[in-house]
């Protein structure tokens, strides 16, 4: 698994961080993904929704783990970001 891209949210979009594409598996990759932080600070990951209806879920465990590689790849890439200005 891992994260292809990451973009940050653009202003207006509630508590959404980043949006991120991920490959799941060889055979399998989710474009249009979110990371969003929950009011308690907590990040949780949401696949893309289709006509407002979920298009895929995740069980716990491995939400917890796209939501780990994520957030690193989201602080990597701000970082990066920083220290190239």
């Amino acid at each position: 698994m891992k994260i292809l891209a990451i973009r940050p949210a653009p202003p207006g979009t509630g508590r959404t961080v980043a949006h991120f594409d991920l490959q799941l598996t060889d055979d399998i990759r989710m474009f249009g993904m979110k990371l969003v932080q929950a009011e308690d600070g907590r990040f949780l990951t949401y696949a893309p929704s289709s006509h407002g209806a979920r298009a895929a879920t995740f069980s716990t465990p491995l939400n917890d783990t796209i939501t780990r590689a994520a957030c690193a790849a989201f602080r990597e890439g701000f970082a990066s970001d920083r220290t190239s200005r």
